[in-house]
């Protein structure tokens, strides 16, 4: 195949057409003789070639869309583009696919077809979007994309990449909560006992659930030295044994000596306070990535919150003490006062329930025992990340409601 690319006898006398130009190009440069040149030279070189690599990308980019457009792949009795590409083209299945995914939002939306056509994105940028996407957030994406056009042209891939992973969070927090609702139900933890003995299964965890196992079980479990005898553990490996050790511990009664594990958010004021907006600001588990506010009200419920102001990225103008946001004392009250989970027809007993700020803490809500319920982590979850409305009633009571269930 490239020995028939770089065949210039095919394209001898043959002007006008880009790609044959291109190839006698390519066979060119594939005779290029740089034994002498300078490292300067080399590096001018490969910079150059990049740069047109980036640009023929482009095109094939726009190229596919077009084709895709068309069906031009049915002509040939495919089942989809995807398999044409992979059975004519020199990539893959994976690659395949990956290259008609980034081609339908060139397709789609003509703020990036123009953009990449103009040189002002890249193919790595159209990528990182596409990689971030799916059927709910395509719904959202028309409302943003031209938002998200800009930031590409203002920033290099690695800054817009971690970009479109907090517009992740921004489109699923539009989508509707109640779709938060439908995913919870699909949590499981599957387990069985093989013939010897040993336990298989796979498991489903809801986002403050799955942070609060992983963090647990790395810290009972940190990595192993180098010159460990039978070798340092693979992550795996230790999590199984953090597992292990938890089980252990609590059937016993007694947790491990030393600080416990926490979950540290790091989160801008402005997003503090709801804004959407901008798409630079932080909000995120630290070392884990970017979450959505709803996960951010649901942690910050019943939490210990340290305040750290900074100016700008780097200098730390000032550093609050810790706050316990809800006292010993409260807890002992509300579980007193509410005896297990209040949400509608749940009796789960107050010592496996959260508190809950029925006014949100971040909106304001202060920390008294007029404003906590006891809510068990599976309503917990559900309640901040769904439609559910929680208010106080004249009498001191709560009420529960939904808009959608409403009579």
């Amino acid at each position: 195949m490239i020995e028939h690319m770089f065949d210039t006898k095919e394209v001898e006398g043959v002007t006008g057409d880009p790609v044959l130009q291109i190839r006698m190009a390519l066979a060119d440069l594939a005779g290029e003789d740089r034994e002498d040149w300078t490292g300067s030279a080399k590096s001018s070189r490969l910079v150059e070639l990049l740069e047109v690599s980036e640009r023929l990308r482009a095109e094939v980019l726009r190229l596919v869309a077009e084709w895709c457009r068309d069906r031009a792949w049915e002509i040939d009795g495919a089942l989809s583009p995807k398999t044409w590409l992979a059975h004519r083209a020199p990539i893959g299945v994976g690659e395949a696919g990956r290259l008609v995914k980034a081609a339908c939002l060139v397709g789609d939306h003509d703020e990036i077809a123009e953009a990449l056509a103009d040189g002002e994105i890249t193919v790595p940028h159209v990528e990182a979007v596409s990689n971030v996407m799916s059927r709910g957030r395509e719904k959202v994406l028309p409302d943003h994309v031209e938002n998200l056009v800009d930031q590409a042209r203002n920033l290099d891939i690695g800054d817009f990449g971690w970009v479109m992973r907090y517009w992740s969070t921004i489109a699923d927090d539009e989508l509707g909560r109640d779709t938060f609702e439908e995913k919870l139900e699909r949590r499981h933890l599957h387990a069985s006992k093989t013939l010897d003995g040993w336990v298989a299964g796979d498991f489903m965890l809801d986002p403050v659930a799955g942070e609060s196992l992983l963090t647990a079980v790395d810290h009972l479990a940190p990595p192993d030295p180098e010159d460990t005898p039978d070798g340092p553990r693979t992550l795996a490996q230790r999590r199984a044994d953090g597992l292990s050790d938890l089980a252990g511990w609590f059937l016993q009664g007694h947790r491990p000596a030393g600080n416990p594990p926490s979950l540290n958010v790091i989160v801008d004021h402005d997003a503090l306070h709801g804004d959407t907006t901008s798409l630079q600001r932080r909000c995120e588990l630290e070392d884990n990535g970017p979450i959505g506010r709803p996960l951010l009200e649901l942690m910050a419920c019943d939490c210990t919150v340290s305040r750290i102001v900074m100016r700008g990225e780097s200098v730390i103008v000032d550093m609050g003490r810790k706050v316990r946001v809800a006292t010993a004392a409260q807890r002992r009250a509300v579980a007193v006062r509410d005896r297990h989970c209040r949400f509608p027809g749940c009796r789960r007993q107050a010592g496996w329930c959260d508190l809950h700020h029925v006014r949100s803490w971040l909106d304001g809500g202060p920390t008294d025992v007029g404003n906590l319920i006891l809510l068990c982590r599976r309503h917990h979850t559900l309640v901040h990340n769904s439609r559910w409305i929680i208010a106080a009633t004249p009498d001191g009571d709560f009420a529960f409601s939904h808009p959608a269930r409403a009579p």
